[in-house]
């Protein structure tokens, strides 16, 4: 997978939000060509983003949504549904303490990642990753879309 979006916000996120991440899957594959997407699986905005790609593939069946899990497969059993196309396991994370997993899971996502949908509007663990991208952006202007806000850089 060379281009995808990351989409990454607070698991307390509003369920009104869907609108919002349709219109932001839209624009990412319609003006940056990413055709792949991944999404963890943890909290409401993870649950929000699932439903509403499933709204952008109806018009977009190209795009492709992958889960990611910050966890060995053959440690701890991951189901998905039929939502994703697939699931990812990012090199390296073997020997990450489990208490470390998600947050070095999604570091590893933002070290990497060709665009970002996030909801991020106060501090926590998703405000402090919006840190690192904002951070790996300066040198290197990624689209970034932050549905909290309606500021978006693209």
């Amino acid at each position: 997978m060379s281009k995808f979006c990351f989409l990454l916000g607070h698991r307390d996120a509003p369920d009104y939000l869907t609108d919002k991440l349709v219109s932001a899957i839209n624009d990412i594959h319609r003006l940056h060509g990413i055709e792949d997407f991944i999404v963890g699986n943890r909290g409401n905005f993870d649950r929000i983003a699932k439903h509403a790609f499933l709204f952008s593939k109806r018009s977009n069946p190209k795009i492709k949504l992958y889960l990611l899990t910050a966890y060995h497969p053959c440690e701890r059993k991951t189901e998905i549904d039929s939502s994703f196309d697939g699931i990812l396991y990012p090199e390296g994370m073997e020997f990450v303490p489990k208490k470390l997993a998600i947050i070095k899971a999604n570091q590893k996502m933002i070290e990497t990642a060709s665009a970002f949908i996030l909801y991020v509007n106060h501090p926590g663990n998703s405000s402090t990753m919006l840190e690192k991208i904002v951070q790996r952006t300066k040198k290197h202007p990624l689209p970034i879309i932050n549905v909290a806000i309606d500021n978006f850089n693209q």
